[in-house]
This record gives structure tokens, sequence and C-alpha cells, in this order.
């Protein structure tokens, strides 16, 4: 079926297409079970952005973000992605959605956000030091031109002053000047980021600023289209972390040009777009955990809207006030969010913990619950565990311990 304007989307279409858009299918495009960087750049080229996070309950979130689309071993995936963006230079690291993995040729769609932060558009904290410190600013440059790469704790221990991350100065300055684009990470050790002159680093062209700022946000709004499937114009707009009142009027310009088509969407309270050459898809997602910051949830309005899961990260949340747990992540299955599972890894033990797991309101049948249990053994495999401990904790705990 293909979308013409004013077509209306039951919200089983709404989510077999938005879970195809993000290359979230049942059926495998690929013949071999061998990973490559062909598959990676397959699944990048679905999601355009790959959302870093430090937290490591289970895994990094990129990882279980890639392991959800393709698969493969934990350190497989690791290797495959450090061969990409810090061997090869075909990713790179920027602030796209949050701290994210891009192709490096998509980078000047960003050079916008690099002009406006040599203007002040920052994080408050960083702004302020950096209007406060130029003369370090420029030294931390310096250090980089004639030692790079380093990392923040090899240019200064002293601790900032104030909570905001309790970053070292050399640390905010670094991030100034990763936010403008005049240093990148050249790689990781540890996870920790090691910092190098831009054009040391990445390819020529790569920080072409050529492209005006309507034009970089008319480009990432058509990709957000693509990557979503279907999306209120606030979804589009956060999906590379647009100015919004800017966004919601390149939104209007790309419906104006028949760009995005408007659709209404069954249980939606506000218009959708599609991209105007989209099509229906009929597909049926993969059985699969999810990060809690993969793109397909991680705007948390849009997976309430499109799965009525109502989604929140507790990890900051105290433990007594926590509902589901401290690191949950959602279980696809037939098209739907239909569980919660808490899960932490535990790599000296050799054993996956499942402290709570619930199900959604309307339950799941024997055989979801028989595929979340091979879904976990599958996780527990991936990350090299060799023992599964159900909790007590959750409605679905009892009967997942037994198929278990």
């Amino acid at each position: 079926m293909v979308v013409t304007k004013h077509t209306e989307l039951s919200s089983t279409q709404a989510r077999s297409m938005a879970v195809s858009a993000q290359g979230l299918q049942g059926t495998s495009l690929f013949s071999s079970p061998r990973l490559d960087i062909r598959h990676l750049r397959w699944a990048l080229e679905k999601l355009g952005v790959l959302q870093i996070d430090a937290v490591n309950a289970v895994a990094r979130s990129h990882l279980l973000v890639l392991r959800a689309r393709l698969g493969g071993s934990h350190d497989g995936l690791s290797r495959l992605l450090d061969l990409a963006a810090y061997q090869r230079h075909e990713l790179t690291e920027y602030w796209c959605h949050e701290a994210s993995y891009l192709p490096v040729t998509d980078l000047p769609l960003f050079s916008w956000r690099m002009r406006r932060a040599e203007k002040g558009e920052v994080w408050g904290g960083i702004r302020k030091f950096v209007a406060e410190n130029p003369e370090f600013v420029a030294e931390v440059e310096n250090y980089v031109t004639g030692n790079g790469p380093v990392s923040a704790g090899q240019l200064q221990t002293k601790p900032k002053s104030g909570t905001w991350w309790a970053w070292s100065e050399s640390k905010v300055a670094l991030e100034w000047l990763f936010w403008t684009g005049k240093v990148t990470v050249s790689r990781r050790e540890n996870f920790t980021r090691f910092y190098d002159l831009s054009t040391r680093v990445l390819p020529s062209g790569a920080l072409d600023d050529s492209l005006s700022e309507t034009e970089a946000h008319h480009e990432l709004i058509r990709r957000a289209g693509r990557h979503l499937g279907v999306a209120a114009a606030e979804d589009l707009i956060d999906y590379f972390r647009l100015p919004k009142v800017d966004g919601r009027q390149r939104v209007m310009e790309l419906v104006e040009n028949n760009e995005l088509l408007p659709v209404q969407v069954e249980g939606w309270d506000r218009v959708g777009y599609i991209s105007a050459d989209a099509k229906v898809s009929e597909s049926t997602s993969k059985s699969v955990l999810l990060s809690p910051f993969d793109p397909l949830v991680w705007f948390r309005p849009r997976t309430q809207r499109l799965f009525n899961f109502k989604y929140r990260l507790e990890i900051y949340v105290p433990k007594a006030k926590r509902v589901h747990g401290y690191y949950v992540l959602p279980f696809l299955h037939a098209n739907q969010l239909c569980a919660r599972v808490d899960v932490k890894a535990d790599t000296k033990a050799g054993v996956l913990h499942v402290p709570a797991v619930y199900a959604e309101a309307d339950g799941m049948t024997d055989q979801a619950i028989e595929t979340l249990a091979s879904e976990l053994r599958s996780l527990a495999t991936w990350r090299n565990l060799e023992t599964i401990k159900v909790g007590q904790r959750g409605n679905l705990a009892r009967q997942l311990k037994k198929a278990i």
C-alpha cells in the first residue's frame, strides 16, 4: 500500500512501519552469520545515529542497539565498532542525538551545531566556563595540537568546582572544543576518550560547512522521517535534537513541498507524518530486548503514543522508589512492547541476573513467555554468561523462572 495524502493508518500499520524503518523486522536480510563492516554500515543506514551511553549494567547501550539488529557476539560487535570508528574512521563521534556515533560522511550536516557552539549555544556549565576562562581553553587546544591524542585526565587533575558532572576543567575545555568541531575522539581506551585535532583524524571533507543551517535541518528531518517510519512533528525534531521552533518550521516546509505527507494514525492525538515515498509495511518484528536508548523507544512520548507503553529509565531513581527496576529493557515481540525486564550482568560470576520482570496489562501467552526465555538465553550467551537467575519481583517472574 502506497501512502498518499490524508491516508489513515491503523495503530497496527503504524507499529509495523516503525519497526521496519528501524531494521527490527523478523526476517534476516543477510545470508552469512558472520558479521563484517557491511552489516555495520547497513545498521547505521537504518539508524542514522547510534547513541553512546556509559551505563554498563548488562552491556553498553550502543552494543545492545546493534545486537538487536545484527546479533553477533558482544566482543565481535565491540571490535567491529572500534574498527569502523577509530581505525577506518568510517564512523565518528559527535552530538547528534546525545553523544553518538554517526557516519563520518554525515558530519557536515551538523556544522550548524558547531557554529552555534562557537557562539555559546552549548550546555550552560560549558558556556560559563569557556566565557570565564578563554586563556585556559586556548592552552588546552594548544596542548592537543602539540601532544594529541590526549585524554582529559592527562591534561589536568584539578576537579571543577561545583557539581556539574564533577568534570575537571580540562574535560570541560575539551568538550567545548569537541562541540565546535576543533577536536574529535581519536580512540577510546576502557571507554575513556582520547582527543586529537579533527584535521588530523577525520578524512577531508568531514568538516565541510558549506550547507546552510536551513538546508541541514531539512535533510535531517527527511532522514528522521525515513528512520522513524511514521512520526509526529516533535518526534522528527527530537531524532537529531534540532531546535524546536526552527524544527517545526522546517517540518511544515517539507510538508508544503510534498516531501512529508500528513497522516492520521489511529489513537494519536496529533498529526503523523510519512516520507513521500513510504509504503505501509506488513512486516512483523523480531522478538528482542531493546536498550533504553534504542531509537525505537528513546523518545518516550512517541513510545507511549505508538505502543501504549509508558517507559521511564529508573537508574537515577532511589532504589526504594523504583517501580520496575534499575536497568529495565522493553521486550519487543510481534510488533508490541509486551514486557519489561530488569537485567544485570555479573561477568565475574558468569550470571545474568533478572531481578524483576513484568508483563504489560494485556498479559503474555505461554508462547510469548517461552520466546522471552529464549531471548534471555540468547542475551546471556551473547554476553558470555553461563547462568540466568530470575528474581522474585514482577507479575511474570514465576512463569519466566519455569520457562528458563
